[in-house]
Order: structure tokens, then C-alpha cells, then sequence
């Protein structure tokens, strides 16, 4: 891991100290300017950073290895890390019908209108998604845009895609999408099925590279 790898580890920690301090002005002098204030920072604050960080590094899809130079995928894991850590912060969202479709837009992710979000769920990489319209999540789905191997001595590498998933499809309780997999248009993907790494639903599973054969869904 780089310094500016470490240094971004970090982020959590300044955004923790950040919203303690606007939750703290508005202790002080509780108004409709300090609540605008404390959203402000816990929800907009992040992505806004992320949509700098791919300015300036752009994040590539693919396979990379974490710790030999920097890495912009796991520089965007450490800023999302605080909302694994609070996941009630994006439940809150996902009650307000169109608040969380709107929250991904901001991060990156394309999303089309009237998708329903249950309150319980996961989304691991915010600024990887592509979902059509009127699609519905039932609760516990996660996920996922990239993996994570151990490589033989130190270090690991990542791979990281893109989820896409069509239109008018409905994802069962418990199911688990991975990097790179796709769910066609009007599909319906059963209670706690994978879809695993770069596979697409329904069909055969398919590889890119022969390299990226080695990740899966564990």
C-alpha cells in the first residue's frame, strides 16, 4: 500500500470528525441552514470527492493489483467505507421514494427512474452500477463491482466491473450479483441466487480474459 493509499484510508475517519462537528453547529444554533448543513456533509461531501479522485485518477475496469502503486479503486473503497460502517445512512435513503436512485446518480452510477430499493440491502461500489428502469430489489440483495484475491506472497489484487441489470427486473430475497455480471431486461432472478463474476443471467458463463476466470463469488 502507497502513502496516498494509506492517506486516503483516512477518510472515514475525517468524515466521522466532520459530521460530529456539523451535528455539533447544530446543537449550537438549530435551524434549517445547520440540518442542510449536517446532509450536506454525511451524504454529498463523499461522491463529491469520488467524482474529483476519477477527475484526476479515472478508475479502469479490469484487474489490478492493490500495493504496489496507487490504487484509485481502493482510494474509493476507503471513502465509501464510512457508509459500510453506518449502513442505516443509506436506509434512510432508500425509504424516500427516488432519494436513493438519485444518491447513486451522484456517485456515478446510471439508474433509471421508478426502481424500487427495500430498506435492507447492499450496494458495495455506488459508482458501478447500471440498472434500468423499474427495476425491484427485494431485501438482502447485494451487489457487488469488484472482488478481491489474495496473491501468492504479499499483496492482492482486485478485479472490478460494472453490474448491469435491464429494466423490469426483479431480484429475489438474498441474491448476490457480482463484477462484471449482467441481468437482462425483464428477467427474474430467484430467492438467494448468484450471478456470478462476469455472468450473465441465463446464460453460460463468460470470461473476458482468462485471467479474470480465476475470481468468483465466494
Amino acid at each position: 500500500m502507497t502513502a496516498l493509499d494509506r492517506l486516503f484510508s483516512y477518510f472515514p475517519l475525517l468524515m466521522t470528525a466532520a459530521s460530529l462537528a456539523a451535528l455539533g453547529i447544530f446543537a449550537a444554533w438549530p435551524s434549517g441552514w445547520t440540518v442542510l448543513l449536517v446532509l450536506f456533509v454525511v451524504y454529498v461531501v463523499p461522491p463529491i470527492f469520488l467524482r474529483i479522485l476519477f477527475r484526476w485518477t479515472p478508475l479502469k475496469q479490469g484487474i489490478t493489483c492493490v500495493g504496489d502503486k496507487f490504487c484509485p479503486w481502493l482510494a474509493a473503497h476507503h471513502i465509501q467505507a464510512f457508509y459500510d460502517a453506518l449502513p442505516y445512512l443509506e436506509s434512510l435513503l432508500r425509504v424516500i421514494p427516488g432519494f436513493y436512485s438519485l444518491w447513486l446518480r451522484m456517485w456515478g452510477s446510471r439508474v433509471g427512474y421508478g426502481v424500487e430499493w427495500p430498506v435492507r440491502m447492499d450496494v458495495f461500489d455506488r459508482d458501478l452500477m447500471d440498472i434500468g428502469n423499474r427495476v425491484v430489489f427485494s431485501r438482502d440483495v447485494e451487489l457487488y463491482a469488484h472482488v478481491r484475491q489474495k496473491m501468492e506472497g504479499q499483496g492482492s489484487r482486485v478485479l472490478v466491473r460494472m453490474v448491469r441489470i435491464g429494466g423490469y427486473a426483479f431480484i429475489g430475497a438474498g441474491a448476490r450479483i457480482g463484477p462484471g455480471a449482467s441481468v437482462p431486461h425483464n428477467a427474474n432472478v430467484p430467492a438467494l441466487a448468484v450471478v456470478d463474476v462476469n455472468e450473465a443471467y441465463g446464460e453460460a458463463k463468460r470470461h473476458p480474459t482468462t485471467e479474470e476466470a480465476d475470481f468468483a463469488l465466494n
